[in-house]
């Protein structure tokens, strides 16, 4: 017999007692539910977080607020909550854009010079989001400024790689529609051997969900399994509505 774990209340929870909790306990906030002491991994296909909330060590009622994508020297908040929680964290970066995911676990104290102390950690994703089938793929489509979301998957920022030219991209497919709109093609990265090349073309693609899901009938020859493999983490780039897109796929 099991027992069903209801959620905590995201207002409730503090960063101080997260190390308290059941492993793995439900927090909810917004409609949002995620479990505590799970860190995210991009080596598992997790896209990056917008932002990383860790408790200030030196007052009880303020955080400090990394942003991932801002400018040099101006990523670092430090914010005063009413209330130190999960909640009003949440709370408080829902006015910076929608909150679309959220994760709740430890990471390295960013104010830790020799990097042997870690803090408990809020990371949060924000949008807008947009569903791959509800982006056409083979006509003009809506500009997109946020994430896409592809079978429960979130995309990385539209756009990432190009506004941020330091980030190293790793690739195993890429996808490019051409200047008509009607014709995808598809090619291994950069850094994929000579031997395990792909390059094949496809129209008649409806949905961004489409060229996805064509797309993961090639992802296993780039990593050269003898086994089907699924699209788990990807990035979009456009110019804007109605111009064509690049996506990458990893």
């Amino acid at each position: 017999m099991s027992t069903l774990t209801m959620p905590l209340d995201a207002a409730t929870v503090t960063f101080e007692i997260l190390d308290q909790l059941q492993e793995h306990a439900p927090v909810s906030w917004g409609g949002l539910t995620a479990p505590t002491g799970e860190l995210h991994s991009p080596l598992r296909g997790d896209a990056w977080p917008d932002y990383s909330v860790f408790p200030d060590r030196d007052s009880t009622d303020q955080v400090l607020v990394m942003s991932r994508w801002a400018d040099v020297g101006r990523g670092r908040d430090v914010v005063r909550l009413e209330h130190r929680t999960i909640g009003d964290a949440l709370d408080h970066l829902q006015a910076t854009g929608p909150v679309c995911r959220f994760m709740i676990g430890h990471d390295i104290d960013p104010f830790d010079g020799d990097g042997s102390r870690d803090l408990p950690v809020l990371s949060v994703w924000t949008g807008p989001v947009v569903d791959a089938g509800d982006v056409p793929a083979s006509m003009p489509g809506p500009e997109l400024r946020g994430r896409v979301r592809f079978r429960g998957c979130l995309s990385d920022r539209t756009n990432v790689l190009e506004e941020h030219p330091g980030l190293v991209a790793w690739e195993k497919l890429v996808l490019e529609q051409t200047a008509s709109l009607e014709e995808w093609v598809l090619r291994s990265g950069p850094r994929v051997a000579d031997d395990l090349q792909v390059h094949e073309h496809a129209s008649e693609l409806g949905t961004l969900d489409d060229v996805l899901t064509w797309a993961e009938q090639w992802l296993h020859t780039s990593y050269d399994s003898p086994y089907p493999m699924a699209v788990s983490s990807f990035v979009v780039s456009s110019r804007g509505a109605g111009q064509p897109m690049t996506v990458r796929v990893w």
